[in-house]
């Protein structure tokens, strides 16, 4: 039994108020985690309004006030350059930090519009000098994806990629990847979309306890502008959960490392 916990870093906020809580509190609980970063920070008012539709679903929760909508508009925040320094901690603390593309709206809506050789390029390049490291690890905004993204991907010498379907890792071509085994409908994250159901946080913590109990891989994903930040105690009890009960949590990287070793 193999626990995995991603986390999209994707918001001002979230990195602010949402990362350095969740840091803390994997350090308490000496436990790592998968943090991928949106690396072009938040859209301008042009790509607000290009990439206005697309999705499945649209997310139920309002996260942000009016105000706050107003002002990405007018002065998008480019989140990623402001706090380069916290973000290094992620990678410093043992953390796996991979790319979530470059800005979330464009891709998760508008991938067959956009240039995705030049948005893969733009996050390499920002990355590396950021982290003075080469990023091998890459998850799509909403899940997003098709070959052409496959082929970008193995043409700049990613290896990890979890965005597919699936119970266990897999072979996407030549890369490995890692699904996210418990999540919601239209692939939300579980503790989200279990909110949205009127579920109480003690029934979210049954339920996921449950849920990773029964499954070999239970990996899951949250978003760094929500549960750390205002579910950080369902957080809080899943990680002392998981310790109690002497299960083994690994990031996305070391399971895929682990199913490449293994089907040599």
């Amino acid at each position: 039994m193999v626990f995995s916990l991603r986390i999209d870093i994707e918001s001002k906020n979230g990195i602010k108020n949402g990362i350095p809580a969740l840091l803390k509190l994997l350090r308490k609980h000496n436990l790592k985690a998968s943090f991928y970063l949106t690396m072009g920070g938040e859209s301008n008012l042009f790509e607000l309004l290009r990439y206005r539709k697309g999705l499945n679903c649209e997310r139920k929760l309002k996260i942000f006030s009016l105000a706050e909508k107003i002002r990405m508009a007018i002065f998008p925040n480019d989140f990623v350059k402001l706090n380069k320094n916290l973000l290094k901690k992620v990678i410093e603390e043992g953390h796996e930090l991979g790319i979530h593309g470059w800005k979330h709206r464009a891709w998760s809506r508008g991938l067959n519009k956009i240039n995705i050789r030049k948005h893969l390029k733009k996050s390499i390049k920002r990355y590396l000098n950021y982290f003075n490291k080469r990023p091998d690890s890459f998850c799509s905004p909403a899940f997003q994806t098709n070959t052409k993204v496959l082929e970008e991907l193995e043409r700049n010498k990613f290896k990890v990629i979890s965005d597919f379907e699936g119970v266990y890792p897999s072979k996407k071509n030549n890369l490995i990847n890692v699904p996210i085994t418990i999540k919601g409908e239209y692939n939300t994250p579980i503790i989200e979309y279990l909110v949205t159901k009127g579920f109480s946080d003690e029934e979210i913590l049954d339920y996921l306890k449950k849920e990773i109990k029964k499954k070999k891989l239970a990996s899951l994903y949250i978003h760094d502008l929500y549960e750390p930040i205002y579910k950080i105690n369902i957080l809080t009890e899943l990680f002392k959960f998981l310790n109690k009960e002497n299960i083994s949590v690994k990031t996305i990287k070391e399971i895929a490392n682990e199913y490449s070793s293994n089907n040599k």
